[in-house]
């Protein structure tokens, strides 16, 4: 098929919305979708923390980002990556984040959960609560990049997190009953980075091909951990959906938008009573895991 505006091949039928696309207009539309989500935020001078993996998301973000931000001398980028000390997993997935930064010119840091909280990750997962897993690590994980973006200094932390992960989130909060985190926003709270989504609109797929297309070589083998999580059973369930109903994933992502503007609440953060760290409840939740383990 030809390309529904030029007449080069197309390589991408968008099924939700009709287009074939060839190679230069189906990267084109990625990377407009992706300036279009962040045009509120962007400045000539401004210093942007990129959360980065080494998976195919983050590191297609670094890559958008780094051609939005070209035209703009005085914007800084620096690409925060953590090292949750996943034995076989992260070692392979930050050395491919590190290959690809270093031939971008972008900065980097790393940070551990070794480094802030004097353990990894597998050390405090087991038998009896590997279940818990993807729990442990996002929270830990966002709190060492909290922490990173701190140290940086800088305005907004950019995650590659796209459309079909929030609507995985909706989904997920719908059946565990999370009525708080369907319907209320966050309120600004002092001390934290905000945090933005360039690829919120893009789906997973998209974001696959654009990685191919652009030859970025990133990190693909699973987390060990990813199979005992529910939102892997959501996301499996979301891709065959999404396969056989075009655009039901937009959908979602649309409703969890407009759930929370509904009644106009927020969710009000206060200093943890032990750490400091803005939190919605007395103890935050990593301090609450730390005196779980005893740590």
């Amino acid at each position: 098929m030809k390309c529904s505006y030029c007449d080069a091949e197309a390589v991408y039928h968008r099924r939700y919305s009709g287009e074939f696309l060839c190679r230069k207009h189906f990267l084109r539309t990625i990377e407009e979708k992706a300036r279009k989500t962040i045009k509120d935020i962007l400045r000539p001078d401004i210093k942007l923390g990129l959360a980065v993996s080494g998976g195919k998301d983050s590191l297609s973000l670094a890559y958008i980002m780094k051609r939005i931000t070209e035209p703009y001398p005085d914007t800084s980028l620096v690409a925060l990556i953590v090292d949750e000390g996943i034995p076989g997993y992260r070692d392979p997935s930050i050395k491919a984040a590190v290959k690809m930064l270093d031939s971008w010119g972008i900065e980097y840091r790393i940070g551990s959960l070794a480094e802030i909280f004097g353990f990894k990750l597998d050390e405090i997962i087991n038998e009896n609560n590997r279940n818990m897993s993807c729990t442990y690590c996002g929270v830990f994980r966002r709190r060492v990049l909290d922490i990173m973006a701190r140290r940086e200094g800088v305005e907004y932390l950019l995650t590659g997190h796209n459309a079909s992960d929030f609507a995985q989130t909706v989904l997920l909060n719908t059946v565990q009953g999370n009525l708080k985190h369907l319907v209320y926003e966050l309120a600004p709270a002092p001390g934290v980075v905000p945090r933005v989504y360039p690829l919120k609109f893009i789906l997973e797929q998209e974001v696959t091909l654009y990685a191919f297309l652009r030859g970025i070589h990133y990190h693909d083998e699973p987390c060990p951990f990813t199979r005992y999580s529910l939102r892997n059973d959501i996301r499996n369930f979301l891709s065959e959906l999404e396969n056989k109903r075009p655009g039901i994933t937009y959908n979602i992502v649309r409703l969890g938008d407009k759930l929370k503007k509904i009644t106009g609440e927020k969710i009000i953060l206060n200093p943890c009573k032990k750490c400091g760290f803005p939190t919605s409840r007395d103890i935050c939740k990593v301090c609450e895991i730390l005196q779980e383990f005893n740590l």
